[in-house]
């Protein structure tokens, strides 16, 4: 039984993750004027956790580049992969995950999980182990991502919600609604 704990972690997180893509095709109210919320959050954790820094180098930064920019690009990507519809008659906006978003979903999870593989040496994760020393460069570098990821998502997910109001017509439902 022992030789299979680290694998326990990354089998309920996939667990987690299929309930989740379940709900997540019902479609779920969406408030746009509340999507703010999440990536100010997010943006908190940052900040914080950049309070006191390991050493920034180029390479360290450029890390942090490229995945800050790689999770505005997935977010930006996952949001096009939504679903929103309007209700004429209430102007309540409802947003369903699609197919090609829950792949992508999915995918990002994979990699995650592949990428950690990789810095590992190919180990399987240990869930009590010492991180290495690059552990605070890549943990920064994961809250960068989703920084990224869910402030782009929220971005276009609320350009989206505004157009379809404006489209129908009925700018009244987001003051109710947020």
């Amino acid at each position: 039984m022992k030789q299979f704990a680290p694998y326990l972690f990354p089998v309920i997180i996939l667990l987690v993750v299929f309930w989740r893509m379940r709900r997540a095709r019902v479609g779920r109210p969406l408030k746009p004027n509340r999507l703010w919320i999440g990536p100010a959050i997010l943006c908190l954790f940052a900040l914080l956790a950049f309070v006191h820094p390991a050493p920034i180098t180029p390479v360290s930064l450029a890390i942090f580049v490229a995945s800050a920019a790689a999770g505005v690009g997935l977010g930006y990507l996952s949001a096009r992969h939504r679903h929103l519809t309007l209700d004429p008659a209430s102007g309540a906006i409802t947003s369903k995950l699609s197919p090609i978003g829950m792949a992508l979903f999915l995918a990002i999870f994979a990699v995650r999980y592949v990428v950690r593989l990789i810095v590992e040496g190919g180990q399987p994760p240990q869930p009590f182990a010492h991180p290495s020393s690059g552990a605070l460069l890549y943990t920064d570098a994961a809250l960068l991502f989703a920084l990224g990821l869910v402030a782009a998502q929220a971005w276009e997910i609320r350009r989206r919600a505004k157009a379809l109001q404006a489209k129908s017509g009925l700018k009244q439902a987001d003051s109710q609604a947020g």
